[in-house]
C-alpha cells in the first residue's frame, strides 16, 4: 500500500509541475495579446496581428540577434521571468520530491572514460551560457560563436553515442543506436542550450533594465554586474534544468523509444542493448 501511495504522490506532483510550466508559458504568450485587446480601437487591429507562431519566431530572433539592451518591464518580459522561475522551482521540486529516472548512456562501459562526459571537454557544453552572460559586454557575433561551439560539442557527443550504440551489436542495434543518439541530442539541447540560455538571457536583460531605471543606485550600475550574475547563475541552473530535461523526455521521446524498442518498464535500459 505504501508503494501505491508513493507512486500516486509522484504522479500528482508531476502533473502539478507540468501544469504550472504550461500555465507560465501560456501566460507569457497571451499577456501581450490581452494588453492589445484592451487598447485596440476595434477588432480590425486584432485581425492585423501576426499569428502566435510568427510572434514566437520573432521573439526567438530578437533573443538571438540583439544585444542585452535595457527593455521596458512589459507583461511579456515579466511572463518570461515567470517561466524561468517555474522551470527552476519545477526542476528542484522534481529533484527533491519526484522520481525522474535517467537512461543509461549509450555504449557506456564500467570504468571506461567518456571524454564527452568525464573530461574537461564537457565544459564546452556551457559555452553558450557563458556567451549569454557576457552579451552586454561583447559583440553579439561572439555570442553566436559560443552557440556554435556548444552545439558542435553536442553533435560530437551525439555521433559518439550513436557509434557506440551501433558497435554493441545484437538484434535491433541500428534502431537502438539511432534512438540513443536522438535521445542524447535532445537532452543535450534542452539541458545545455534551450533552457539555460533562455534563463540567463532573461536574467541579464532584467538586470540591465533595472540598471537603466532612475532609482537604481550608482554603485549598482557597473556594466559588469549583470555578466557576473549570469556567470554565477550557471552552476545554480545545472541540476534543476538537467532534471527538467529528463522529465520532459521521459514523457515524450522516451515513451516512443520504449514502445519501439520493446523495453517498457525498463526504460533506463532501452539504449544499452544486451550486455
Amino acid at each position: 500500500r505504501a508503494e501505491v501511495v508513493v507512486a500516486h504522490t509522484h504522479r500528482r506532483l508531476r502533473s502539478a509541475l507540468y501544469s504550472m510550466l504550461l500555465v507560465s508559458i501560456a501566460t507569457s504568450a497571451l499577456m501581450p495579446r490581452a494588453s492589445l485587446a484592451l487598447s485596440s480601437p476595434g477588432a480590425a487591429a486584432m485581425r492585423a496581428r501576426p499569428t502566435m507562431l510568427a510572434d514566437a519566431a520573432q521573439l526567438g530572433s530578437a533573443l538571438l540577434a540583439n544585444g542585452a539592451a535595457a527593455q521596458d518591464f512589459t507583461p511579456l518580459l515579466l511572463g518570461q521571468a515567470g517561466v524561468c522561475g517555474s522551470m527552476l522551482v519545477g526542476g528542484y521540486g522534481l529533484e527533491k520530491f519526484g522520481d525522474v529516472p535517467e537512461p543509461k548512456e549509450v555504449g557506456a562501459e564500467d570504468g571506461a572514460v567518456d571524454i564527452y562526459r568525464d573530461s574537461p571537454l564537457r565544459y564546452c557544453g556551457y559555452l553558450n551560457e557563458v556567451g549569454e552572460a557576457f552579451r552586454p559586454l561583447i559583440p553579439v557575433e561572439i555570442v553566436y560563436l559560443s552557440y556554435v561551439g556548444a552545439i558542435t560539442y553536442i553533435l560530437a557527443d551525439t555521433l559518439d553515442k550513436g557509434r557506440k550504440g551501433g558497435a554493441q551489436g545484437g538484434e535491433g542495434a541500428v534502431v537502438r543506436a539511432t534512438f540513443g543518439a536522438v535521445d542524447t541530442f535532445s537532452w543535450q539541447m534542452l539541458a545545455s542550450v534551450v533552457f539555460p540560455s533562455f534563463c540567463i538571457n532573461r536574467l541579464v536583460v532584467i538586470l540591465v533594465s533595472l540598471q537603466a531605471q532612475a532609482y537604481c543606485p550608482e554603485a549598482l550600475q557597473a556594466g559588469w554586474l549583470p555578466t557576473a550574475a549570469g556567470l554565477l547563475a550557471i552552476p545554480a541552473l545545472i541540476v534543476p534544468l538537467d532534471v527538467l530535461a529528463h522529465w520532459v523526455l521521459n514523457g515524450s521521446l522516451r515513451k516512443v523509444s520504449a514502445k519501439v524498442l520493446d523495453c517498457e518498464g525498463i526504460e533506463t535500459e532501452c539504449y544499452v542493448g544486451d550486455q
